[in-house]
């Protein structure tokens, strides 16, 4: 399962916790929001592991980080983990308030450049058996 897969699985977990408890989720991850699921009022990033995420970094944008602490009161991070297994399995931990504060806190900057491995490029780069 790739990391796309991974995430669409927790978007759609965290949705549907949302809507169990009568908020109307909707999922904005690819509608240029500094988050991905806008829930009134939250404002829901979500971080997703197909392990444990217990003692794991949580990388966060820059935009990210400025959401939250722009809207501290409404800017919430859901972690997802073991996505991919049954829903039962799958484990979510909601930070926010002070948890949250104290989490971005300690974040420290680190630039990453992403490029698109273009599917032409792909097909045509050399492989190594």
């Amino acid at each position: 399962m790739g990391n796309q897969d991974i995430e669409r699985i927790a978007i759609d977990h965290v949705i549907a916790l949302e809507r169990a408890d009568g908020r109307e989720p909707v999922d904005v991850s690819t509608k240029g929001y500094r988050y991905d699921i806008d829930s009134p009022p939250r404002k829901i990033e979500v971080k997703a592991f197909s392990g444990s995420a217990r003692g794991q970094s949580i990388p966060l944008e820059e935009r990210q980080l400025a959401e939250a602490v722009e809207d501290p009161e409404n800017f919430y991070l859901y972690v997802v983990d073991h996505v991919g297994r049954s829903e039962a399995g799958m484990g979510v931990r909601v930070l926010h308030g002070d948890a949250l504060c104290a989490l971005l806190d300690r974040a420290k900057p680190s630039r990453t450049y992403w490029s698109t491995f273009r599917v032409a490029e792909y097909d045509t780069a050399e492989r190594l058996q």
